[in-house]
C-alpha cells in the first residue's frame, strides 16, 4: 500500500478516535427530544414529566418541566429545562432528575458542562441548582456544586464546567433544583459528558487534594 494512502488512513483513524473520544455521553443533553404528546415544538409552551426521552428521570419532586422558548429563548435549539418544576398536586416543587450513564471506565475522567440561567431576581436563594455526581443513587442528595445566581446579575446563558471522576463503570448525573418552593427556579441546557483521558496539568493538584468534581467554573457567557 503506498505510504500517503497509509498516512491518510492513519489520520482518518486517528480522527475517529478523537471523534469518539469527544461524543457526548449524554443522551438528548438538548433537551429537543420531547415526550410524545408534548406541546407544540413551535412554542412558547411548557409541560412537567416524571421522564424526558434519553433517560431522563425524575428521582424526587414534581417532575422535569420542559419548557419551549416560553419564558426566554433556549440556549440552542427550542427547550430548556426548569427543575423548580409546576406542581397540581402540591408539595416539593424543587425536583431532581438524573440520568444513568453505564460503561464508564473507573479511574477515568470527564467532562461536564451545561448552560445556565437564573429566572427570577429574589436574591440569592432562589434560582440554585445542584450537580449530583454518584455511583450510588442512596447517596443522589450530596451535591457537588451550586449554580444560584439572580436574572439582574446574569440575564443571559452562562456554561459551567467541571471535571468527573469515574467511580464505579455506573454512574448518575443528576440536576437539583435548590432554594424556595415557588415554581420559578434556574433554567438548564444543553448538557453534556465527554471523555478526558489524561488529567490536565492544572486539574492534578485537584486530584492530590481530593477534589475532583469540585472544580467549577463559569467559563463564559452566551454571546
Amino acid at each position: 500500500m503506498p505510504i500517503k494512502t497509509l498516512k491518510a488512513l492513519s489520520a482518518a483513524a486517528l480522527m475517529g478516535l478523537a471523534s469518539m473520544a469527544n461524543a457526548n455521553l449524554i443522551e438528548n443533553g438538548d433537551f429537543e427530544a420531547a415526550p410524545t404528546g408534548s406541546p407544540s415544538p413551535s412554542g412558547p409552551n411548557w409541560g412537567v414529566y416524571q421522564t424526558l426521552p434519553g433517560e431522563w428521570e425524575t428521582y424526587s419532586g414534581a417532575g422535569i418541566e420542559l419548557q419551549t422558548n416560553a419564558v426566554v429563548t433556549a440556549h440552542s435549539g427550542s427547550n430548556y429545562v426548569e427543575l423548580d418544576s409546576h406542581s397540581n398536586g402540591g408539595g416539593s416543587t424543587n425536583s431532581v432528575m438524573y440520568q444513568t450513564l453505564t460503561d464508564l471506565i473507573i479511574g477515568n475522567f470527564y467532562d461536564l458542562s451545561f448552560w445556565y440561567r437564573p429566572r427570577t431576581n429574589n436574591g440569592s436563594n432562589d434560582n440554585g441548582i445542584d450537580v449530583l455526581w454518584t455511583g450510588d443513587t442512596s447517596n443522589f442528595l450530596s451535591p457537588l456544586s451550586i449554580a444560584n445566581q439572580v436574572s439582574s446579575d446574569y440575564n443571559d446563558w452562562v456554561e459551567y464546567t467541571a471535571i468527573l471522576e469515574a467511580t464505579n463503570a455506573t454512574m448518575y448525573l443528576g440536576f437539583a433544583a435548590t432554594g424556595l418552593d415557588n415554581t420559578l427556579g434556574g433554567f438548564i441546557d444543553t448538557v453534556s459528558l465527554t471523555d478526558r483521558p489524561v488529567p490536565t496539568p492544572g486539574s492534578s493538584a485537584l486530584l492530590g487534594l481530593g477534589l475532583v468534581g469540585l472544580y467549577f467554573a463559569r467559563r463564559r457567557k452566551q454571546h
